[in-house]
């Protein structure tokens, strides 16, 4: 479970670039004053930010007096979501779909939520929110990646071949498509992915944490190894880098020594961790 909770930083955040946008259909009682509709633009960049309590603070205000409104119950349940109160997170998703039965947002938003809690239902609210905005790539992302968190990987490269073709440039797509072909056995196909999805060294790192997925530290640690001499600064590859030489029990290279800058900094113990943006 922990594993899954870590993979699902990498879809997060394209939901929150596709309410960036608004919401296209079916709001009750939306704010009409300009006051009230600044502070849901407000609102709904910091939620895009990760600002989690900047943006509460404003969409409970908000929801006091607009009740019914579907985009501040779906903003308000994302927040809940992400600090973790699954129970209010589901409340004010569903109000929202009660409200705006139509809002891909919402099915999005509520179909992460059912990821996080690895909920047989997470599917169908994906497959509703890209039936409803089927030329958003960030819905078939997150198609791909509900697909992925339960190994159905050919289905989920199909999504992200969709997205791609949407957002050929998306670091997100890129890489998680990069991750489901590792996940079949084709690395090459995964290099080249994680190649279009990032620097050619966060491409390295990527690739050396999915062969430590598929349990191949040795080619894990010369991936690592290859990230940190093409980006000497980069605190992930070293932190991998540590770690599979100590899987391998094997001397630390002194590539995996931090930056004089920053070598007398406290340091957390060495885990694997992909090389990937979690906001836009």
């Amino acid at each position: 479970m922990r594993r899954a909770l870590r993979w699902l930083l990498i879809i997060v955040a394209l939901e929150m670039a596709a309410l960036a946008a608004g919401c296209a259909t079916g709001r009750a009682a939306h704010p009409a004053t300009p006051t009230d509709l600044a502070r849901l633009q407000m609102a709904r960049e910091l939620t895009q930010r990760g600002d989690w309590a900047g943006a509460f603070g404003t969409l409970d205000e908000l929801h006091r007096k607009w009740p019914e409104d579907a985009e501040i119950l779906t903003l308000r349940g994302i927040v809940y979501r992400e600090r973790g109160l699954f129970h209010d997170a589901e409340d004010d998703l569903k109000a929202a779909l009660k409200a705006a039965p139509d809002l891909a947002e919402a099915h999005a938003a509520l179909g992460i939520l059912y990821d996080v809690q690895m909920r047989p239902d997470a599917e169908a609210q994906h497959k509703l929110a890209v039936k409803l905005a089927p030329e958003n790539p960030a819905y078939l992302n997150n198609l791909g990646f509900s697909l992925f968190l339960r190994q159905h990987y050919q289905d989920a490269i199909k999504q992200y071949e969709k997205a791609a073709r949407l957002a050929p440039l998306s670091r997100r797509v890129r890489t998680n498509m990069g991750f489901a072909y590792a996940a079949i056995g084709d690395l090459p196909s995964a290099a080249r992915e994680f190649q279009m999805g990032g620097s050619e060294a966060e491409a390295k790192n990527n690739l050396g944490f999915a062969y430590e997925r598929r349990g191949d530290m040795a080619n894990a640690y010369e991936e690592y190894l290859e990230a940190v001499r093409l980006d000497p600064a980069a605190a992930r590859p070293r932190s991998n880098l540590v770690h599979a030489a100590q899987v391998l029990g094997r001397p630390v290279p002194p590539e995996a020594a931090p930056p004089i800058s920053t070598a007398t900094e406290k340091n957390a113990p060495p885990s694997p961790e992909a090389n990937h943006d979690q906001h836009d």
